[in-house]
């Protein structure tokens, strides 16, 4: 009867073994999964043209379940917001109407008195000003946690969204910086871009397209031009 018993207790022991070596196997294997697919993921949100729809495929597909599947949908809503306030930001440096600004074509399209020129280059300020805003704080430490914040996890799954997800914080100081300081940039070339053309539209009289030359009527307005305009180049 005792060898019974023992017998018993044993094939318990074995049985609730076996059970945790599973679910231990199966948390290396998830986490092997979502380090994986983060990798992954990254690359695509580095690609020289990002893929937007892919992105957002990506995201809508979990390759994980349980809490790491919820761990891996907090990482990928993080840096799908990254990516798509960066992607706005770009969006608005590039436009044409910022590129083409200060061209003979729309000196002649939109002067003398450049009412949309004037009214796209305010809302483009201002638009950056506000991704600007957005991105620098979801580039922080703080804004990547506040995706995790409210999941109720376990502390092992905070630190492993910490260990993936958020960079060393040099390096995040110097990946702001540099970021700050492009969007400053282009803010000010914007800036400059605004005074060329309320200069233009101040002095209408002043000037004229000949060809593909704006030409002046005085010295005087020639280098308050030219000046104005080498601030860009």
């Amino acid at each position: 009867m005792k060898k019974a018993i023992i017998g018993v207790v044993i094939a318990i022991v074995l049985v609730a073994v076996v059970g945790i070596g599973v679910l231990v196997v199966n948390d290396f294997r998830q986490e092997d999964i979502l380090r994986q697919e983060m990798l992954e993921f990254e690359n695509l949100t580095r690609a020289e043209n990002i893929d937007l729809d892919q992105i957002d495929q990506r995201i809508r597909e979990l390759k994980t379940t349980g809490d790491y599947g919820v761990l891996e949908k907090a990482m990928k809503d993080y840096l799908a917001d990254v990516v798509n306030t960066s992607v706005s930001i770009a969006n608005i440096i590039n436009d044409e109407r910022i590129v083409n600004a200060l061209t003979p074509e729309n000196y002649t399209e939109d002067g003398p008195d450049f009412v949309q020129t004037k009214q796209f280059l305010e809302q483009a300020k201002s638009d950056i000003e506000q991704y600007k805003t957005e991105v620098l704080t979801l580039l922080t430490n703080e804004g990547a946690m506040s995706y995790i914040e409210d999941k109720n996890l376990d502390q092992y799954y905070i630190d492993l969204y910490k260990e993936i997800a958020l960079s060393e914080d040099t390096a995040i100081e110097e990946s702001n910086a540099e970021l700050e300081g492009s969007l400053d940039e282009a803010m000010s070339v914007i800036d400059t871009e605004s005074q060329v053309i309320n200069f233009l539209a101040e002095n209408q009289s002043g000037w004229e397209i000949q060809g593909e030359n704006i030409v002046f009527n005085s010295e005087e307005l020639q280098n308050q031009y030219d000046e104005l305009v080498s601030q860009i180049q």
